[in-house]
């Protein structure tokens, strides 16, 4: 491939990692592979490992059919390869667990989840999934699940209708008391996040402002808000360490009930400082023989002042771009995208990363990415007006549409609904030749989310005088 074609890119969520790279948070997902495991065995090489004293994966399916799935954007969710777990029949349980970390009395857990059919759709009337945190035999075994090893207990009961029941384990029962049972519904992302304190002390930590959870209790974060707070632990006793966690399915006729799963973080304390911030794709374009496009899209955000994007060549030290500073969003679960233009590059092959800067003057920092330019304007391929198919399509939250001009250009890039109404202008400048990149966020211009369906996206290129007009759209599709 020529070197100014070439695009470097990072599209599995990864965690920035600390200047001071403590053992944990641990982050984890599923990568880049597909594969399917449902044989009725179990299995600690399907998924890939955890970091180290991150614990081991492993999955269980019964006999009762259903199984754990990596699929990559079958549906759009989470990062490039998520996990669809499926459960079995009844008679039977499926278990995913995270068992054996470094063991402790407290623990930070967050991820992403969305219920419901094997298309993620709103469609399943029959099964029930679990989410548990404790210690013990039951989180590496083919066993039922044993009160006495769990803390946390979430249960999600799939009922007819598309009715979903949200409980969580009390003591030696399932309850609602306390918790905000409508948060959960079929076919909806969420981004879950719990706060477990088994010490006998109340624990400070930082969520948009000064919180605490309460000794031999955990807290519930849904999207951003406090779902449950204190809520009682179950059966764990008082002071035991706390080293694993499980999704556990049962009892789904016809395997309807569906989990999908993806961008885990988890840590063996209360967390001091939130959980970093979650970056879903890292690229590096070159745009012409002076000029590389950095641009990244986090998931979330805590305590972020801002980035800062540094470079490095050869065996030479990263250091930092004069004026590359961008703000952040300070604590967000929502996703945004950030750009930065590098204008100047000499030719050769670079690497780029992201010095993330928090509001307490930490560092962290992303893997990097290298990106090549061409040694002269000779090497530089024919362009053409093109307009490149969106990716990844269907999509949620965001979108790269990008685009390819032969010469400098007056450009219009615009977003339409299906009945022709202009809805957003991502482009309306002139644009040099070569290829250009941008990220739609399903926003119209007047800051509305807008819904499920499918868009139209419009390039019209003018001529610099105005001697010739081109214009192609394409069509893509919106998944809330």
């Amino acid at each position: 491939m020529n070197s100014f074609a070439r695009v470097s890119r990072i599209v599995t969520a990864l965690m920035l990692l600390a200047a001071r790279a403590p053992a944990q948070p641990w982050s984890y997902n599923f990568g880049t592979g597909t594969g399917s495991w449902t044989a009725g065995v179990d299995s600690t090489s399907f998924l890939p490992a955890p970091d180290t004293h991150g614990g081991k994966a492993r999955v269980r399916v019964g006999t009762g059919n259903g199984g754990f799935s990596m699929e990559s954007q079958v549906i759009t969710f989470g990062s490039l390869t998520y996990l669809r777990c499926t459960a079995p029949t009844s008679g039977s349980i499926n278990k995913f667990s995270i068992y054996n970390y470094t063991p402790a009395q407290t623990f930070t857990v967050r991820f992403r989840i969305r219920l419901g059919g094997s298309d993620g759709s709103a469609t399943a009337a029959s099964g029930t999934w679990y989410f548990f945190t404790g210690d013990g035999a039951n989180f590496s075994d083919n066993s039922t699940f044993s009160g006495t090893q769990v803390f946390t207990g979430i249960r999600w009961v799939f009922g007819a209708g598309s009715r979903l029941t949200t409980k969580y384990r009390n003591g030696a029962a399932w309850s609602n008391a306390g918790l905000d049972s409508t948060v959960f519904a079929e076919g909806q992302e969420y981004l879950v996040e719990l706060y477990g304190n088994n010490s006998p002390a109340a624990l400070p930590y930082t969520y948009n402002g000064a919180r605490s959870v309460a000794p031999n209790a955990f807290d519930l974060w849904i999207n951003g808000a406090l779902a449950g707070d204190d809520l009682p632990k179950g059966l764990l006793v008082d002071g035991a360490n706390i080293d694993s966690w499980m999704f556990y399915g049962e009892s789904s006729t016809g395997n309807a009930a569906n989990l999908f799963l993806d961008d885990f973080s988890y840590a063996n304390s209360i967390a001091d400082t939130p959980l970093p911030v979650q970056l879903a794709a890292f690229h590096a374009v070159a745009l012409n023989p002076g000029a590389v496009l950095i641009s990244w899209q986090t998931l979330s955000e805590v305590e972020n002042y801002g980035f800062e994007v540094e470079k490095s060549t050869g065996e030479a030290p990263f250091a930092a771009i004069e004026g590359s500073f961008v703000a952040g969003h300070g604590t967000t679960n929502a996703p945004y995208n950030y750009t930065y233009t590098d204008n100047a590059v000499q030719p050769g092959t670079w690497r780029y990363r992201l010095r993330q800067i928090g509001l307490d003057g930490s560092l962290r920092y992303s893997e990097a990415v290298p990106v090549e330019l061409s040694t002269s304007i000779t090497d530089v391929p024919k362009a053409r007006f093109s307009l490149e198919q969106n990716f990844p399509n269907p999509f949620n939250p965001t979108t790269d549409i990008s685009f390819n001009l032969s010469e400098r250009e007056v450009v219009s890039l615009k977003v339409f609904d299906v009945l022709g109404g202009e809805v957003r202008t991502l482009v309306d400048r002139p644009c040099d030749r070569g290829v250009h990149h941008v990220i739609w966020d399903g926003m119209s211009s007047a800051g509305v989310r807008l819904p499920s369906g499918l868009y139209m996206y419009r390039l019209t290129a003018e001529r610099t005088g105005g001697s010739a007009v081109q214009s192609t759209t394409k069509r893509m599709l919106l998944l809330r």
